[in-house]
């Protein structure tokens, strides 16, 4: 977490993702509706599954601010009894892995506004709020499709449907709410000097890397 977005990288403003992106949303979803009834592919199909994770990549950055405007607060603070589960699933090999394969560096900063110190905090917990609500939602839409096709006699394709999603979408939440519980320590220290006046984020000089 201690490397800076690309600089002079064009940020994602995902409240307005444009008609472009919602037609190929619609589109896709159109296309795997019809690709569910269709004999040679169907749910059964691992074709299937990875139409269906592309799509479900696609939309996240959709449903990142409607879902985590309509989540109640509470769901966005992270319990530390989590990091138990965290450690038991390598939830941080997988953060390792995404940073050392390079993917952080040109997918995910470049996406930033803020810088990656004490004066984006704010924003980079938002983030990661975002992605976790994200990441979670598709998930559940994994499991939910996933279930219909088992409950429909694609006992495989529910498989094929389920396990894309663990990777793209259910250690993504996980490691953004591990990150969260690494920003909620700070972010509270940050509104306690706000309060004492000894704090001002429009500071830069001197910031510290978050960590």
């Amino acid at each position: 977490m201690g490397t800076e977005p690309t600089r002079g990288s064009k940020p994602v403003d995902f409240a307005n993702l444009g008609r472009g992106y919602w037609t190929a949303v619609l589109v896709m979803a159109g296309m795997l509706i019809l690709l569910w009834f269709d004999d040679d592919v169907g749910p059964g199909h691992p074709v299937y599954a990875l139409i269906f994770t592309t799509w479900t990549f696609l939309l996240g950055p959709g449903v990142a601010i409607p879902v985590i405007l309509r989540l109640p607060r509470r769901w966005l603070r992270v319990p530390a009894g989590e990091r138990v589960l965290h450690r038991a699933l390598g939830v941080d090999i997988f953060g390792r892995l995404l940073e050392r394969s390079g993917y952080n560096r040109r997918f995910v900063y470049p996406m930033w506004e803020f810088p990656n110190t004490r004066a984006g905090l704010t924003s980079r917990a938002q983030a990661a709020r975002g992605g976790a609500s994200a990441h979670g939602a598709c998930f559940a839409v994994h499991v939910l499709v996933a279930a219909v096709a088992l409950f429909t006699g694609h006992a495989w394709g529910a498989l094929w449907i389920l396990l894309p999603g663990v990777v793209v979408h259910l250690y993504p939440a996980l490691l953004q709410r591990a990150i969260m519980l690494r920003l909620q320590p700070l972010l509270a220290r940050v509104a306690g000097a706000e309060t004492r006046g000894l704090w001002n984020p429009s500071h830069k000089p001197g910031d510290a890397p978050v960590s």
